[in-house]
């Protein structure tokens, strides 16, 4: 096995599979490094219509269907009693061409994107861990552990698509941004016995809010539905000795009558976990010689979903940025990097700026009774489909809409929900 690459990615989650099969495809040799035995659990099951044409240039969009993933064609907004229901219906939105997209399992979905990274030419490290990173010249020193087996890779370029280990930024102790949101942390598994609706809107996404945090229902298969709860409860709450995941989920289903009635015949698949620590961003998300894709460059909270498409659009602009300096025989100038981190913060931001409304109450109120006039919530319809660049149509649109929450917090424009 040779030693030298031109490009080595950390991790073969959607960033990093993304990344190593563009990049083989235009004839580089890279070398994808993944820590994790696969198939592994993971959530971040549902995907948005704006990353479709993302799966296209893949070529694997085609192969969503053989693979037997749900058709995702919009996404349920539900109260707390059941009694309000808001309903995207993505070909309904002021951007046209984003009819569905899918629901997947991860653990059958991150194989099928390594796989296609591999069968365009990657080499495929696994499990293998990354235990540390040179720069020197116009190379980078890998060291590598496979168990029993230890070794030094150089490669000309280094992407780091490690998710939320963030193995680079935090090896290079780069600055973070300060983001004012409370730690957050998640409760999840996956369930048989929930009941679905007819039809296509089977397949939404249904999001339910409390009070100090969200449910998420999405249903994976015929018969399992991943169901999660994120709460923004203080972390000596969940991080005590003795806490009981299971027990606190129970406990947040009761609070809702909703919920109560969606899981009363649900069965747990597999034991319960927790994620803690959710929202952070790295200031800068590359240098001359690396990038940070992904979660490694930044997390959100997933409540709308963009998780795995913010992967793997960054992803797809890290490796044209690659390539492109590549193919000059030279290193990322400064505005190169300056420009992939600003224009993936823009991305985020217009995420963030959704989730923002979702939970401040007066906001909330005004998501949970939508109006479309001036076609304002086909507007907030393409955000949630992942729009994240919206051209002037949308832009102002969804800018007029928010400012419509804010103004709600003085004016009582909407009375408030109920949130237990």
């Amino acid at each position: 096995m040779q030693d030298s690459y031109d490009v080595l990615v950390i991790g073969a989650g959607p960033a990093g599979s993304t990344a190593a099969a563009l990049l083989a495809q235009r004839g580089l040799q890279v070398c994808m490094v993944e820590r994790d035995e696969f198939p592994r659990f993971k959530i971040g099951e549902s995907l948005l219509p704006g990353g479709n044409h993302l799966l296209q240039r893949l070529g694997l969009w085609e192969k969503m269907d053989e693979a037997g993933f749900i058709r995702k064609y919009g996404a349920e907004f539900v109260s707390q009693d059941g009694a309000s229901r808001v309903h995207t219906v993505f070909a309904e939105g002021l951007v046209k061409g984003l009819d569905y997209t899918y629901q997947v399992e991860r653990s059958r979905f991150d194989t099928l994107l390594r796989d296609n990274a591999v069968e365009a030419g990657a080499t495929l490290l696994q499990p293998c861990r990354v235990t540390g990173a040179v720069h020197s010249g116009d190379h980078w020193s890998i060291s590598l552990d496979a168990g029993q087996a230890r070794r030094e890779l150089r490669a000309t370029w280094l992407l780091d698509a490690s998710g939320r280990t963030a193995f680079l930024g935090k090896r290079l102790k780069l600055e973070q941004d300060v983001i004012p949101y409370p730690k957050r942390f998640a409760v999840y598994n996956h369930f048989e016995g929930i009941p679905r609706r007819a039809g296509r809107e089977g397949g939404n996404i249904i999001i339910t809010r409390l009070r100090d945090g969200w449910f998420w229902a999405i249903p994976l298969d015929e018969k399992k539905t991943s169901v999660g709860v994120v709460s923004t409860r203080k972390k000596e709450e969940w991080a005590q000795p003795g806490f009981q995941p299971q027990d606190f989920f129970s406990a947040q289903i009761t609070r809702s009558p909703y919920l109560s009635g969606l899981l009363a015949a649900a069965t747990p698949c597999d034991e319960f976990r927790v994620t803690a620590d959710y929202t952070y961003s790295f200031t800068h998300y590359a240098g001359p010689r690396y990038m940070l894709l992904g979660d490694a460059a930044g997390f959100i909270d997933p409540i709308f979903s963009s998780g795995v498409y913010l992967a793997m659009r960054s992803a797809t602009m890290a490796a044209d940025a690659v390539w492109q300096a590549h193919a000059s025989g030279r290193a990322l100038q400064r505005h190169e990097t300056s420009a992939y981190t600003r224009q993936l913060k823009k991305n985020v931001r217009v995420m963030r700026d959704l989730i923002e409304v979702y939970y401040e109450a007066d906001s909330y109120a005004v998501f949970m009774a939508p109006s479309n006039r001036f076609r304002l919530f086909d507007s907030v319809n393409s955000i949630v489909a992942g729009n994240s660049s919206p051209g002037f149509s949308l832009r102002w649109r969804f800018r007029l809409f928010l400012l419509i929450c804010r103004l709600n917090r003085y004016l009582n424009i909407v009375p408030p929900q109920k949130l237990a």
